[in-house]
């Protein structure tokens, strides 16, 4: 039987027959607005308070801080997280603007969330830091987010391809259940950079219909996994997302 790793999203696991397969490497795609650093966040701080298995969280876009507010505005309360060291967050997004006086530098495995300073940007190395933050924290769970942000930081496409299937190959080996975050260019396009949805054993799509006023979760790949294909309704809730049962489980 397939170990399987709670989405964090209540309602959502019995549509993949218990959650995600651990050790995996899923994608979560959706245009702007759809939830997507939400459902992370949820599968991050469910995983560490109801089962157990602290995470880590690699931010290339929005502020730690300012995501934490945004969080605990849903009940997500990340500092608690980190104080009790289930959740260490990797904070790369100040190093685009340079704001050296706000961030400081891990000179050796990371003994908590930190920020990078900019010339140390390099996915390699991040993707190093965050399996010693892991293994530091005996974490189970990560959750990039998000992947668009390669390309102000990398500029050539090979070398975004490449940090891609090397960064889902160190993560898998190490038995860590990652979610990429990604995003794309419309409704019908399901990443950025066109390889992401073959590096990934698992694909989920958000859609938000705003005519209909409605939101969807669309199971579109999920290895090792029976699921329907049809659109799952969800909500927002005080508590982040959540399924509206009966509608299309």
């Amino acid at each position: 039987m397939t170990d399987r790793v709670p989405t964090g999203i209540p309602g959502l696991d019995e549509a993949l027959s218990g959650g995600f397969p651990r050790g995996r490497t899923l994608l979560l795609s959706g245009t702007c607005g759809t939830g997507k650093t939400t459902f992370g966040i949820q599968y991050l701080y469910n995983g560490a308070i109801k089962h157990n298995e602290p995470g880590v969280l690699i931010t290339l876009e929005q502020n730690r801080e300012e995501m934490k507010k945004d969080m605990l505005s849903l009940g997500m309360d990340l500092k608690k997280l980190e104080d009790d060291n289930k959740l260490i967050i990797i904070d790369t997004s100040l190093s685009r603007v340079g704001i050296r006086d706000f961030i400081n530098t891990p000179t050796s495995a990371p003994t908590g969330s930190f920020s990078l300073l900019p010339g140390e940007f390099n996915m390699d190395n991040i993707v190093a830091l965050a399996i010693q933050s892991a293994e530091k924290i005996d974490a189970k769970r990560i959750v990039i987010d998000s992947l668009p942000a390669l390309d102000y930081l990398i500029k050539d496409a090979h070398d975004i391809r490449r940090t891609l299937i090397t960064m889902a190959y160190e993560l898998k080996n190490k038995n860590l259940t990652t979610l990429l975050l990604t995003e794309g260019h419309d409704e019908e396009t399901i990443s950025t950079h066109g390889v992401e949805e073959y590096i990934a054993d698992g694909v989920i799509i958000l859609k938000a219909n705003e005519a209909l006023d409605t939101r969807t979760i669309k199971i579109r790949k999920m290895r090792i996994t029976k699921h329907t294909l049809k659109p799952i309704t969800f909500e927002f809730g005080p508590n982040g997302i959540q399924i509206k049962q009966g509608k299309g489980i």
